[in-house]
């Protein structure tokens, strides 16, 4: 029988019919099945972070809801699956909790984490601090970590501090903000020059 016979009756051409609709619907079917949506860190790489801040601001308050730290960076990127934040620049100000005096910080770069409540600052590290109205003490470091926790400074880098009379230099410190304590860990030594006072 001549193909062309074969489809003019009625049942092949219902037959081809069905066919042709199940192949349809199974390729429907399978195109409607979706892969699993790939993770964040999947597309754009673990190095790089899920979010970032443009002149982003932080700040925290004490038990009483005082303004305790400030801070400021011009790029913040957030890493989630860790709690850290990189910070650029970071411009941060400590406030003294009884006097209100303030110690500001810079350095090139921060890392925030925030579980932790550390503030780790690298690079050209400067601390300042008023001593009076007429002087500042500055100290400058490699490294330097901030404990919001326990308001706290420390680092185990060479420092070089300075309070307009004398310089101090050792290796390693520790720092109690609202107490105004320093205490250097090892290789210390001191140049002081004295206030001259005019004679009478």
């Amino acid at each position: 029988m001549p193909l062309t016979d074969a489809l003019t009756r009625p049942w092949v051409r219902t037959l081809a019919l069905l066919i042709s609709v199940a192949v349809l619907v199974l390729l429907l079917w399978q195109s409607d099945e979706r892969m699993p949506a790939p993770d964040a860190e999947s597309l754009r790489g673990p190095s790089e972070p899920d979010g970032f801040v443009i002149n982003g601001h932080y700040r925290a308050f004490d038990e009483q809801g005082n303004l305790a730290t400030m801070i400021s960076s011009p790029r913040i990127e957030q890493f989630d699956h860790n709690g850290t934040a990189i910070m650029a620049e970071p411009n941060a100000t400590l406030i003294h909790q009884k006097t209100g005096a303030s110690w500001n910080l810079t350095a090139n770069r921060g890392t925030f984490r925030e579980n932790s409540d550390l503030i780790q600052l690298d690079g050209d590290v400067l601390v300042t601090r008023p001593i009076r109205a007429d002087r500042e003490g500055t100290l400058e470091t490699d490294s330097l970590t901030l404990d919001n926790r326990k308001r706290t400074v420390h680092t185990d880098d060479l420092v070089v501090m300075t309070d307009g009379r004398s310089v101090t230099r050792a290796t390693g410190m520790t720092a109690w903000i609202d107490d105004r304590i320093v205490e250097f860990k090892s290789q210390v030594e001191g140049h002081y020059e004295p206030e001259h006072r005019p004679a009478r």
